[in-house]
């Protein structure tokens, strides 16, 4: 079996696009409005383990429909439109909408300080235990 093209030049970008609305509507079915996972807490589970799946069944998608027409532009276009609008989703995820900027995971970390007021020790410099009189 040869990997020749069974389309048109034309035919290939229309079907890549096409497979782009495709992938376009599988995110919509997966995840909410971008503007809804930028309102959200960011650095959600939720959210981030639906992108991924949303964008490992577009991939499958563009390679099953890459292979059955024997042209890699289809396989091309689709997964530029997939990665665009993975990332777009990604990104939004990390939006913290206090702030409007984006946060990485260890921003939501607790700093030294609020640390050690949790969970403090008593201060064992001021005590006069266990010393000679």
């Amino acid at each position: 079996m040869s990997w020749t093209s069974i389309l048109t030049p034309a035919q290939s970008v229309a079907t890549g696009v096409g497979i782009g609305v495709v992938d376009l509507f599988i995110f919509e079915k997966h995840l909410p409005a971008v503007a809804d996972v930028r309102t959200a807490s960011p650095q959600d589970m939720d959210i981030d383990a639906s992108r991924r799946a949303a964008t490992m069944t577009c991939i499958a998608l563009n390679g099953l429909v890459s292979v059955m027409t024997r042209d890699w532009n289809v396989f091309l276009i689709g997964g530029a439109i997939t990665a665009a609008i993975s990332w777009t989703f990604a990104h939004a995820n990390t939006v913290d909408p206090a702030t409007g900027t984006t946060a990485s995971p260890g921003d939501q970390a607790m700093s030294p300080d609020d640390m050690n007021a949790q969970y403090a020790l008593p201060d064992y410099a001021d005590s006069s235990d266990g010393e000679a009189a």
